[in-house]
């Protein structure tokens, strides 16, 4: 059961997730074209003592993206100084820090094989997690992990009950 959330919370929920990409180009197309969100801004944020207080960064120096991706934003970012570590594809997923994020789909079979289709390396077909909660992990292009769900209405965890309690909490 859930907690009822309290009113007046200073804290209102989860605003986006940011990724930093090798190429933002390539990320914008899979993000709008192969997933469907959409873009809403894009900045180019110079290097300033603001910036490189916040970033705790030299001469930080990025473009950035924020996407609507339904429920929440996400913002990509490609630094031009400094210049990143390469990348590394093969982050396994037990590795402290951000692990993933999950897209809930209505229809698994068929996001699994279209996103297939599109290029995404899937760590194996979709399984059954129980009670009709369906799932599997995959890496986007620059190797970050992605989920995708199939979650029964009736579950906890589901959109459809978190949008539920938050039009009536």
């Amino acid at each position: 059961m859930t907690q009822p959330r309290p009113s007046g919370r200073a804290i209102r929920g989860i605003h986006h997730i940011a990724i930093s990409v090798p190429d933002l180009n390539q990320a914008k197309h899979f993000y709008t074209e192969v997933l469907g969100f959409s873009i809403v801004d894009e900045t180019r944020l110079h290097p300033s003592a603001d910036g490189d207080a916040v970033t705790q960064l030299n001469d930080a120096d990025c473009t950035a993206v924020m996407v609507d991706a339904g429920n929440i934003f996400l913002e990509l970012f490609e630094f031009h100084s400094p210049k990143p570590d390469p990348l590394i594809t093969s982050r396994s997923v037990h590795q402290l820090g951000y692990t993933h994020f999950a897209l809930e789909v209505e229809d698994i079979q068929a996001e699994f094989l279209r996103l297939e289709a599109e290029g995404v390396q899937w760590h194996s077909p979709p399984v059954n997690a129980g009670d009709g909660y369906m799932m599997t992990y995959g890496r986007d292009p620059f190797g970050n992990v992605i989920e995708i769900q199939q979650v029964p209405a009736d579950l906890p965890f589901s959109l459809e009950r978190l949008a539920l309690q938050s039009r009536t909490g």
